[in-house]
């Protein structure tokens, strides 16, 4: 897993999300940091597992970036957040028994995955798991 800034996507806003056709494993969120002057990021993932996209607005604007999994703390929210990527509803409890998820949020607590949670200002919340994500600059702008 990569260890990024993602604070600076506060506030930034959502310019676009692209699967790349390809292969359909790679996932590219162009964003504007305000907090940046607008300088243009991507958010990469590869390897993507799933992808959720929720609320899409004409303007997307981010409150904050979450990478889950990673703290002990956490744990009741990566479970939550997991398996409405997997199956697009809140979970019942006896949801959280079922062995595709438990497999997925097995890999997610030892790293080999990482789930992302992009919250929203306004307008669209995007989840994602994968086995890399990163934050890049894009060159030229």
């Amino acid at each position: 897993m990569e260890h990024d800034n993602w604070s600076v996507l506060t506030e930034a806003t959502i310019d676009g999300i692209r699967v790349v056709a390809t292969t359909r494993s790679e996932v590219r969120i162009d964003v504007t940091c305000v907090s940046q002057g607008g300088k243009q990021r991507q958010v990469v993932a590869r390897k993507v597992h799933d992808l959720w996209v929720n609320d899409t607005r004409l303007s997307n604007i981010i409150d904050r970036v979450v990478i889950l999994g990673t703290n002990e703390g956490d744990e009741a929210e990566t479970a939550k957040t997991l398996f409405l990527l997997m199956r697009g509803r809140e979970p019942e409890d006896t949801d959280l028994q079922w062995p595709k998820f438990l497999e997925q949020l097995s890999r997610v607590r030892e790293g080999t995955l990482t789930l992302m949670k992009v919250e929203p200002v306004y307008g669209a919340t995007v989840l994602v798991l994968a086995e890399s994500i990163r934050l890049e600059t894009i060159d030229g702008l």
